[in-house]
């Protein structure tokens, strides 16, 4: 719990509690509408993503009243910071893992036993002990789910049903039709329509939405990972001086001014501006930019980049949460408490669905026995409308074509991390791509060389470069070896950061370093450099004293696919976008080589999230597709975000489709599985209603007058398994459709 004194002074009281045991949009109302009613209460903001709760208030009110208010409702709230989001999902994780061992030891032996008997006509039991063994394996199952009907019948009372209603009056009537059969059978009571069992219908529903339970649970706790995970980024100390030495001290004792020296090969720990020393920086966790960056003396530094060459010293300017890396986190943190939760289909028909068959279902009972038929007749009336809409279709519907769909797409690399992640990539207008690592190979390359006819000075540079630590170095050593291009013998080798290399060679002193404005180069010598400048390549330049020998031309090279995957994407109607930390020029020609037609360069990870922002304002639903600490907040502020397995571990896990093999074609492909999907998804919706249209009038009885035909309850759980058969193998039609063809 939060309380700040200028709230005190102007009457209002800010409190923050921590939420347990939320699913759905529903929950969200629930507890919202729980606190509204307090007296005193301002305002209330309740996040399913963080499960958190922000409450504005006139008045002091105690924690206990709170407290006791959402208990109420069937949920646990407490001050926030009394246990991490993590730990409580992962509570809620074991919770629902618990419930399905439980499930799935008692309901698959139901299921095989009573479908054995119904399809195969195989009994392995006497009349007597099939009733007992059914009996007991569906009440284990039932009391075991036990959640489902005190959220289930609590969100009826409240007038907002949801699937866990749907599941509470559909396993109920058809555990309550079952157990009044087996005593009718057992003890002989006469009643006419209690001759058949649904156990199994009963067990079948609590199976698999108890595993629809626990895959979400899981899929909800990969969202704090991004998190964690980006704190881990961060460092935790620094080497600071005080009173003349230096000391290591943790990183919330520096203060602003502090001096900071930092070793090679370390992590800046906070934003700053050199004062003394000069390297060469990694900061393409923080800029996307992929190559090195050189750090002067007055160059500003940005915390948690890498240092790559030489020790230097800082002046500390932001720290912690108010460094660019600690914005980046904050970013993520209100993109992920924004990011919008579209709630569930199943959801928004059940909160018409169920309150209209529990009407017609006691309407056509009373009715009946108002009329003089009974009351046998009248209840086996209402529990035919109850057992023809039990919704083991429509509980079938969605998980059946998510697991055939996540099946399909994981034998492609293509991890869907949940049910929306389906949804929002078949609905996905506009795809946002970062460039380096995505549209481009991450690692740079030696791309040209100028004489392309003469390897001397190739041979120079590698014998100048092969001892150095830097990026490049390596670069052009590995393509030296690859093109087998014997390495010059060069010695006294000295390294200066910010001016490259120099070294003897018979006497002769030979240089690699960045071009200067001031050199004198031949016509020829300027003609390609300019040309390399305007591709946005890194440009060295290989010296015989102030005599240039050649030039050396890096960048990160486009992947072979990022053409025909932009090609591709177009032709289904997707407009592609190019964001990129990288140099004007550098992105310039990688849009124009792709045909990508709108791209910005040089902008960081704060100005990602607001270009997402600003494309979302339109109403179009945006993709993002990125691989790096930088694009985080970006990939969190989408719509749907999407990265490489191969990607930062922050990426991967704020993303919420992972292609596991790095290859952009998955793209499309993912999009061809996701539209299937989520087709079959609604054609089941259909299918799985269709039956209730058609059997529903005649459960109730209305064509008894005329006809004399009342739906026996046996006929109205074999259209409900007729239902549930139709929507398997509709969605095993998915199956048969090749989504990998090439591009």
């Amino acid at each position: 719990m939060s309380e700040s004194k200028s709230e005190k002074s102007t009457a209002q009281h800010n409190y923050q509690f921590d939420v347990e045991g939320m699913s759905c949009a529903a929950c969200v109302a629930n507890v919202e509408t729980a606190i509204k009613q307090l007296t005193g209460v301002q305002d209330v903001s309740v996040n399913l993503a963080t499960e958190s709760a922000t409450v504005t208030a006139s008045e002091s009110i105690p924690i206990k009243i709170f407290t006791k208010a959402v208990t109420k409702m069937g949920y646990k709230l407490e001050p926030q910071g009394s246990s991490s989001l993590v730990d409580r999902q992962q509570r809620t994780i074991a919770t629902w893992k618990r419930l399905l061992l439980i499930q799935a030891v008692f309901g698959i032996p139901l299921l095989v036993y009573a479908m054995s008997e119904m399809i195969f006509d195989i009994h392995l039991l006497s009349s007597q002990m099939n009733i007992l063994v059914q009996l007991t394996l569906a009440t284990i199952l039932v009391i075991s789910g036990f959640g489902y009907y005190q959220r289930g019948f609590k969100h009826l009372l409240m007038r907002v049903p949801n699937m866990d209603s749907l599941v509470a009056l559909g396993t109920g009537s058809a555990y309550t039709y079952s157990l009044i059969s087996a005593l009718n059978i057992e003890l002989g009571w006469g009643f006419d329509g209690f001759e058949t069992l649904y156990f199994e219908a009963a067990g079948t529903i609590l199976l698999f939405i108890t595993f629809g339970k626990w895959l979400e649970s899981v899929a909800r706790g990969k969202t704090t990972e991004a998190l964690t995970g980006l704190m881990d980024e961060m460092p935790t100390q620094a080497e600071v001086k005080r009173d003349k030495s230096w000391v290591a001290l943790p990183l919330s004792e520096v203060v602003v001014g502090d001096e900071i020296r930092v070793n090679p090969h370390s992590k800046i720990p906070v934003d700053g501006i050199v004062i003394e020393g000069a390297t060469n920086v990694d900061e393409s966790s923080i800029s996307g930019e992929s190559l090195p960056v050189e750090k002067l003396q007055g160059s500003k530094v940005i915390g948690a980049s890498l240092n790559l060459q030489s020790g230097i010293i800082i002046r500390a300017e932001n720290i912690g949460r108010n460094s660019m890396f600690g914005q980046i986190i904050d970013l993520v943190e209100k993109a992920q408490m924004r990011k919008p939760k579209i709630q569930k289909l199943v959801d928004k028909i059940a909160a018409i669905f169920v309150p209209v068959v529990l009407s017609l279902a006691l309407l056509s009972g009373i009715t009946w026995f108002a009329l003089g038929y009974g009351l046998t007749f009248a209840i086996n009336v209402m529990i035919s409308v109850l057992i023809i809409a039990c919704p083991c279709a429509l509980g079938l519907a969605t998980p059946t074509a998510l697991v055939v769909g996540s099946g399909i797409a994981a034998k492609g690399g293509i991890l869907f991390k949940s049910a929306d992640a389906f949804q929002l990539l078949s609905k996905v207008d506009i795809m946002v791509f970062d460039k380096t690592g995505t549209i481009t190979e991450s690692k740079p390359q030696l791309i040209a060389h100028f004489p392309e006819d003469d390897t001397e000075y190739l041979g120079i540079a590698m014998g100048l470069e092969k001892f150095s630590q830097h990026p490049l170095a390596k670069t052009l050593i590995d393509y030296g070896n690859q093109e087998a291009i014997k390495i010059v013998e060069v010695s006294d080798i000295k390294e200066e950061a910010g001016r490259g290399l120099e070294g003897l060679h018979n006497g002769s002193l030979y240089r690699v370093r960045k071009i200067d404005p001031a050199d004198s180069l031949a016509p020829d010598y300027l003609e390609i450099l300019n040309q390399y400048y305007t591709k946005g390549y890194i440009v060295s330049g290989v010296y015989s004293g102030d005599s240039i020998m050649g030039l050396l031309a890096f960048s990160d090279t486009i992947k072979p696919e990022s053409s025909a995957v932009v090609k591709a994407l177009s032709r289904r109607g997707i407009q592609s976008f190019l964001l990129t930390g990288d140099k004007e020029q550098a992105a310039s020609h990688v849009a124009q080589e792709i045909g990508i037609a709108n791209y910005r360069s040089e902008v960081l990870p704060a100005d990602k999230h607001d270009h997402i922002n600003t494309l979302k304002a339109d109403g179009k639903t945006v993709g993002m597709l990125g691989d790096g600490i930088n694009d985080a907040p970006a990939l969190v502020a989408a719509d749907i975000g999407l990265s490489f397995g191969g990607g930062t571990d922050i990426a991967v896990n704020a993303a919420d489709v992972i292609f596991l093999n790095n290859s952009l074609k998955n793209l499309v492909y993912g999009h061809k599985i996701a539209r299937a999907t989520i087709s079959k998804i609604h054609q089941n919706l259909f299918w799985a209603f269709i039956y209730n249209l058609a059997g529903i009038p005649i459960a109730m009885g209305l064509l008894y007058p005329f006809t004399g035909t009342l739906l026996n309850p046996m006929f109205a759980g074999m259209a409900m398994a007729f239902s549930s058969v139709s929507v398997v193998t509709n969605t095993l039609l998915l199956k048969s459709r090749n989504y990998y063809r090439e591009i």
